[in-house]
């Protein structure tokens, strides 16, 4: 018997399992059904295995998936395809490629040889696993302006940083670790990865005529939010200082926008640093005293031995950006599942959760399911009981956003959509594959 798309079988949710496992589909939740995605994922498979690529399962290609020989997902030279494409624009991004063109050649190759081998991984030229995450992570090496390397074009760029705000001292022309710091925090304003490395979508951004100036927001963390919530908790604003721009903050600084007659947005740009470091800048009133701590209720774990200073409810303002963050999501419901789709039509699901986030106000680069797992941005949550709406869930292979009620939103693999899945505090699959969930609100 002949499998292909449209068709329901048990053992369909087999051959979705055995395609996650070797890296040709992305993680979630098997299904009986043979989808559009099952079908280009069979596709991947047969490609890699010099297979008739006709996306059906035969015979042949059922020998092969469930063969302990059967070769893990990746791309090689003589390859073709969307996914390769998506490769080449992250290598071009980082300076190993001049353009992307679907096609993996001998250019592709020598890219991704220097890419591994600035990396620290294995040269072979070949993109798995292991290359793949490290070619999506912020600590990813670019092939080009080095720490400590002097240049009249990173003057051209620290000048352009430091009209946009973003950089804090003067244009030297080398790139140090101020230099560093401003270009990853315009990035992760922009909604790139924030790598700290000056490729050519972040310089094409940086010197676009919409290029977004610097503002603080939720989401952020650092040295400058730290500063920001020190001057809110002497005007009486916020209770205590903890590095993190959650809702908190951003409900003290929206405070201090109405007190001082500033437009209110929650976020420091500009015109509100600028009267929040001034000597004109209005005390909370007596009868709203402050009444936020830090980031957030729960925004970040207290220091050992410390216990957190309790708000004494949670602020209305934290509500408001979950349910926006949430709504977001919602609207994207049924859009297309496609691999390495960021939006805003199509998604994969750590695509759908960076589109949310930002849509959201949220400043956060894109992340892999894989970083997602490793990050320390965000309070990270051990146990599905206890998440929250609006939290970020991350599975083995797979990130969703918890709506609460035990249902998540996703951009589903299985499904070939953004879905909304319940029971995944009961299923035996979510649980099984549970990391962690991360409080970003």
């Amino acid at each position: 018997m002949v499998f292909k798309e449209g068709m329901s079988a048990p053992v369909v949710a087999e051959i979705q399992e055995r395609l996650m496992e070797l890296g040709y589909m992305d993680y979630d939740e098997p299904t009986e059904y043979f989808g559009p995605i099952t079908k280009s994922s069979i596709k991947l498979f047969q490609r890699k295995h010099g297979l008739p690529m006709d996306g059906c399962v035969g015979m042949e290609t059922y020998s092969m998936l469930i063969s302990p020989e059967a070769a893990k997902y990746s791309v090689s030279i003589g390859v073709e395809g969307t996914d390769v494409k998506e490769l080449q624009i992250r290598l071009r991004e980082l300076g190993y490629l001049d353009k992307a063109t679907e096609y993996f050649g001998t250019e592709t190759e020598a890219a991704v040889k220097k890419f591994q081998e600035r990396n620290g991984l294995s040269v072979d030229g070949s993109v798995g696993e292991k290359t793949r995450e490290m070619l999506y992570s912020d600590d990813a090496k670019a092939n080009y302006f080095e720490r400590g390397e002097v240049n009249e074009k990173i003057m051209a760029y620290q000048n352009r940083l430091k009209k946009l705000g973003y950089l804090t001292t003067d244009a030297d022309g080398k790139y140090g670790n101020d230099t560093e710091a401003a270009v990853r925090r315009f990035q992760e304003r922009s909604g790139l990865i924030a790598d700290g490395y000056l490729g050519p979508q972040t310089i094409e951004n940086l010197l676009s005529a919409d290029a977004q100036a610097n503002a603080l927001m939720i989401g952020m963390k650092g040295k400058d939010v730290e500063n920001v919530q020190k001057r809110l908790k002497e005007l009486n604003y916020l209770k205590s200082v903890d590095g993190y721009y959650g809702s908190n903050t951003e409900g003290a600084v929206r405070a201090f926008q109405e007190r001082n007659n500033l437009s209110i947005d929650g976020k420091v740009g500009k015109r509100t640093m600028s009267v929040l470091t001034s000597d004109a800048a209005k005390k909370a009133s007596s009868t709203s005293g402050s009444s936020t701590s830090g980031g957030s209720s729960q925004s970040k774990p207290p220091a050992q031995g410390q216990q957190p200073e309790e708000a004494p409810s949670r602020p209305s303002g934290k509500v408001a950006s979950v349910g926006t963050f949430l709504d977001i999501a919602r609207s994207k419901l049924g859009s297309r599942y496609v691999r390495g789709a960021k939006g805003p039509g199509s998604f994969d699901c750590s695509g759908f959760v960076y589109w949310c986030l930002n849509q959201a106000g949220v400043s956060q680069g894109y992340m892999t399911s894989a970083s997602w797992q490793k990050t320390t941005k965000y309070q990270r949550i051990s146990k599905m009981s206890s998440l929250e709406p609006g939290d970020i869930v991350s599975f083995r292979g797979h990130v969703g956003i918890y709506l609460g009620g035990g249902q998540m939103i996703d951009a589903s693999s299985g499904q070939g959509k953004v879905r909304i899945t319940g029971s995944i505090q009961s299923s035996a699959y979510w649980t099984r594959h549970f990391v962690a969930g991360f409080r970003v609100f």
